[in-house]
């Protein structure tokens, strides 16, 4: 059986780190690992082999715990691979460019059968909201990743690098306030405790998300007093306003 450990690391990022493990084998992945200690820990109860490392993209908060799992389990980093890792006989993990946060993003696709049912997506796609392109990014790439990630099954399990769904829902609503789906997402968020992940479906997040929601004449009117802008203005035009809100 594969199993997904959430690790939250309780700093002011609010970031997620993943451990994917067979645990029949022991074997298993740790992906963008903030803080070695508590996955050691949790390597070392279990009885769990860390195989290797795997990053998001290079910025420090994905790649904090690199030197010390390194260090302690005696493993690496596996960068881009055209070839999947085999989890076990059935699930895989499948490495996809997803660039717009950083040039060098990645995701990963968790397989099983080769269907795909779960999306480690780092800072790219967030629950209610995208990355910004602050710091070494593009919007306009950003756009276009986003939009290949939403063909994506409406099954598929969002793991996403960092807990901004709070904000990123009452941004939304500001966007689209007759959206009820929002309302109901943000009554259950609240009577939640999203530091251990929500595990949202993206057909979820094409309810409540505007960034994927482009074709929505309510935002397009409220954001940019047009009911039919291009989809790539939209787009660009919430990025930027989500940066400073």
């Amino acid at each position: 059986m594969i199993q997904v450990k959430i690790f939250y690391a309780h700093n002011d990022l609010r970031n997620f780190s993943y451990l994917i493990m067979d645990n029949h084998s022991g074997e298993s992945w740790v992906i963008d690992p903030f803080d070695e200690e508590p996955i050691i820990n949790y390597i070392k109860k279990e009885g769990i082999v860390l195989q290797g490392i795997l990053n998001t993209h290079q910025h420090w908060d994905h790649i904090k715990g690199n030197e010390g799992l390194k260090s302690h389990c005696n493993c690496s980093v596996l960068n881009k691979s055209t070839s999947p890792i085999d989890l076990d006989a059935t699930h895989q993990i499948q490495f996809i460019d997803t660039p717009g946060h950083t040039s060098d993003h990645q995701a990963f696709c968790w397989k099983k059968n080769h269907q795909m049912i779960g999306l480690f997506s780092g800072d790219t796609l967030f629950n209610g909201g995208v990355g910004n392109c602050k710091n070494g990014g593009n919007v306009e790439t950003l756009y276009e990743t986003t939009m290949k990630l939403k063909e994506y099954p409406d099954h598929v399990v969002l793991y996403p690098g960092h807990d901004y769904i709070l904000k990123n829902l009452l941004f939304a609503k500001t966007c689209e306030p007759e959206n009820k789906d929002i309302d109901e997402a943000l009554k259950l968020v609240r009577e939640s405790d999203t530091e251990q992940g929500l595990e949202w479906t993206l057909g979820q997040e094409k309810k409540i998300n505007p960034f994927l929601r482009l074709d929505s004449q309510e935002i397009a009117e409220k954001v940019m007093d047009d009911k039919k802008p291009l989809e790539r203005h939209l787009f660009i035009k919430l990025r930027s306003m989500r940066d400073v809100w």
